[in-house]
Formats: structure tokens, sequence, C-alpha cells
């Protein structure tokens, strides 16, 4: 009578090999989180940068058509003095740099990169320019149109976001 041998093990040198493929392409897939972790932060930056500008942008249009070139162009958060938070006790809003120094304050929130708002060394910028009905520059008396521009800037600059609207007189 024949016996059949019932296959043995993995020997030694069979588990140690595959062991060692499987360690090579786990450290393989380890390498690439630091790298998602970094794209994820990224997004999520570009996000609160475009919810920033938006924001500010909307508060510009909720304006009086006549005050927005003289309130809000070439406005910089970086030239502003503002404590924050501000003290809406002491100087209930509104006040004519309520919304600029709100926004500055928004774009600063302390302790940004734990608690997830604001934006680290965070600054904003607005320009105003009259514009035709075709988009051209004109004198800011003849036109029914301006073209406004918000730019979030972060990591000291090396970043931004920028946000254009048109903001036109109401008859």
């Amino acid at each position: 009578m024949t016996r059949t041998r019932l296959p043995r093990g993995l020997t030694l040198i069979e588990f140690l090999i595959a062991t060692s493929i499987m360690a090579f392409a786990a450290l393989g897939v380890a390498a690439m989180f630091p790298a998602a972790l970094r794209s994820v932060m990224a997004g999520g930056d570009i996000t609160k940068a475009t919810l920033l500008a938006e924001a500010m942008s909307e508060v510009i249009r909720s304006e009086p058509f006549d005050i927005v070139e003289s309130r809000y162009n070439n406005v910089s958060t970086k030239e502003l003095l503002v404590s924050c938070p501000l003290d809406d006790i002491a100087t209930p809003p509104p006040y004519p740099d309520y919304t600029k120094k709100k926004w500055a304050c928004d774009l600063l929130r302390t302790g940004a990169q734990d608690s997830g708002r604001g934006l680290p060394g965070a600054y904003g910028t607005v320009s105003v320019a009259c514009v035709d009905a075709n988009g051209a520059a004109g004198a800011c008396g003849s036109t029914s149109l301006r073209r406004v521009t918000v730019t979030v800037f972060w990591e000291a600059g090396a970043r931004s976001v920028s946000l254009v609207t048109n903001v036109a007189r109401v008859h």
C-alpha cells in the first residue's frame, strides 16, 4: 500500500520571505498617509478661505451701492488696528469699520489650527473697480456697476483665494 504524503507546512524561510514582502507592502501604504493628511489640510484651508471671501463679498453686496467704492476700495485687514474678539458691548455695532474689523477677526480666529476656524497668518484685501456693462473700466460717477475683488491670503501670503463679484445699482 502506498502512502500519500500530506503537504508539510511552510518552512521557516518561506515564512520569512512572505512576512518580508507583506511588511514592505505595508510600509509603502503607510508612507502615503502623511501626504494624504497634508492634502486634506490644504483642501480645508482653501475651503475656509473661500468661505471667508464669500462672507465678505456678501457683506459688501448688502451695503448701499453709493458707499461700496468709498468704504471698501483698497481695504487690507493688515492695516486695520483691531483687537479680537471685538468688544460689542463697549462699542455696539454697526459702526463704519465694524464689518472690516469683524472680517479681520474671522480671518485670524485664535487657535486657528486647533479649533478648525480661521487660517494661520491670514489677511484679506478688497478692491473695487468701477466698470461699464461690458466690463471695461470707467469713471465711478458714470457707471452703475462695481467689480469687487475679495482676496484672502494665508501662510504669510504664500497661498490665496480670490473671489470676484459685481455689484449693480438697483433703480
